[in-house]
């Protein structure tokens, strides 16, 4: 009589357990997006300090541009090329901005598809 007392018991606490462990998975992912959620708005505010410095140091970049209008060349060709250099300038740093910063790619990176997918089939 105990051993069949036992196994029900043994069946009813394993149901309830795998229970718990489903609700904690899907409360563990929750937080998980919250967290990317923070880094990624943490890193959009680095990146933007770090642009501001960027346009500082173009201060600094000026200087060979200035040298370059100077340069015996005619005035359509120094335009072309201080057009394509601040064209550079912008294009170049906003391309790769816009990459690290994708929300695409976070959520791939971290592979929060396939948590979302795994706490779908507890369901």
């Amino acid at each position: 009589m105990m051993g069949i007392i036992a196994d029900v018991l043994k069946g009813r606490l394993q149901s309830c357990a795998c229970g718990i462990l489903d609700l904690l998975k899907i409360k563990v992912a929750i937080a998980l997006l919250g967290v990317v959620r923070g880094v990624r708005r943490a890193l959009i505010a680095v990146i933007v300090m770090v642009f501001c410095a960027a346009i500082v140091a173009c201060g600094f970049v000026l200087v060979p541009i200035a040298l370059l209008l100077f340069m015996p060349w005619e005035p359509q060709t120094k335009a072309i090329v201080g057009i394509a250099i601040g064209a550079a300038y912008i294009l170049i740093p906003l391309a790769v901005i816009s990459a690290l910063l994708s929300e695409k790619r976070w959520l791939r990176t971290l592979r929060v598809a396939e948590l979302l997918r795994s706490v779908k089939d507890l369901k």
